[in-house]
């Protein structure tokens, strides 16, 4: 069987990190997520980072209240970005995923940038819809570490339904997806992140055996997120988990799945922490296309989550400062983050782990 790329016990392999947070000390981040533009060519009626406001969202957009202060036109500079890769390198980042925001193969130096990233000895990755997962683009992606596609669709229809797109869409991706698995790398693994609602699980088992056949490797199973998420997912959810039960009958050598689709009001989608202290936010950091420093992507364009702006300052100077070192300390999670989050169970393994009285009774 595949490795779990997703596991929750990763942090514990890096015992330098794990010392800091013993000792209160700010040391470099393990990884880095860099959303390098807001702008998106698709209109997803999810997407939890548009209030509508995107040419293609349509009336129906679901509103997640959790990124009120994102501008769509904003894009990081090339220039910027690469001073931001220069100081990553410098402290010693292992790790760069590029996401949305919008949709990051639309930044016009993304080939460049990736490529810097590479030239540096960075872990690369990518979270992309897959529209534009060609030329150049896949040529230099074809050496990342991995590449992940937001799918929520199985065929064209679904895929105009919930993404507001032209029908010639599905087959570019899918396209797109068959020409990058032939070109890339073995180091380099293909995946899909696949979003499910009340009108997309019907035939997951199908067009996830159909993923496979064409190339992906992973395919990680989501729940979409809205404001009523309990009430929402649970007329669904033994459906779901019935084809994802199927699913897991495709699971090999070449071949994993994982899946967030956990509704229970104890998982990662609930809105209540029992802990005061974030770690991960000091592990996996995310700077936006605002040049904003913030704890995490679920907190991304929200200013309670906002660290720094290094709009006007270099990021590694941003990082070891007293303001940074402030904001850590006081930054309490049981308060300010009462919405879904992803990092939920790392944290809590994480305040677990600092927590356990450290003697030889085993």
């Amino acid at each position: 069987m595949k490795n779990n790329k997703y596991s929750d016990y990763k942090i514990l392999h890096f015992d330098g990190k794990l010392d800091s947070f013993k000792n209160d000390i700010i040391t470099s981040p393990v990884y880095i997520r860099i959303k390098p533009t807001n702008i998106c060519n698709h209109g997803c009626f999810f997407c939890v980072y548009s209030a509508g406001f995107r040419p293609k969202d349509k009336e129906n957009h679901i509103k997640s209240g959790m990124h009120s202060d994102i501008n769509e036109k904003d894009t990081i500079p090339t220039k910027k970005l690469m001073e931001i890769l220069e100081d990553l390198n410098e402290i010693g980042v292992k790790a760069v995923t590029y996401s949305g925001g919008g949709e990051p193969l639309l930044h016009k130096d993304i080939v460049k940038v990736m490529q810097r990233t590479l030239d540096y000895n960075i872990d690369l990755s990518i979270l992309t819809n897959g529209q534009r997962l060609n030329g150049d683009k896949a040529c230099v992606l074809s050496k990342a570490k991995w590449v992940r596609i937001s799918m929520d669709y199985s065929d064209s229809t679904q895929m105009i339904n919930s993404r507001n797109v032209d029908d010639r869409c599905f087959n570019e991706v899918i396209g797109n997806i068959i020409n990058f698995s032939k070109i890339k790398r073995k180091s380099c693994e293909l995946a899909v992140n696949y979003i499910i609602y009340n009108g997309n699980f019907h035939n997951i088992y199908d067009f996830s055996k159909f993923l496979k056949e064409i190339g992906i490797e992973n395919i990680r199973y989501s729940p979409m997120w809205v404001p009523n998420f309990y009430d929402y997912h649970s007329k669904i959810a033994e459906d779901v988990q019935r084809e994802l039960d199927k699913v897991s009958a495709l699971v090999d050598d070449s071949f994993a799945i994982n899946t967030t689709y956990n509704i229970q009001p104890n998982s990662s989608h609930s809105v209540n922490r029992n802990y005061e202290r974030c770690y991960i936010m000091q592990t996996v950091p995310v700077i936006a296309a605002d040049m904003c420093v913030y704890t995490c992507h679920n907190k991304a364009y929200d200013k309670t989550g906002k660290i720094g702006s290094i709009r006007d300052m270099r990021f590694k100077e941003m990082w070891f400062s007293d303001a940074t070192k402030n904001f850590f300390r006081n930054f309490n999670p049981r308060e300010v983050c009462r919405h879904e989050c992803s990092n939920d169970r790392k944290n809590i393994l994480i305040n677990s782990f600092l927590e356990a009285n450290v003697d030889n009774f085993i």
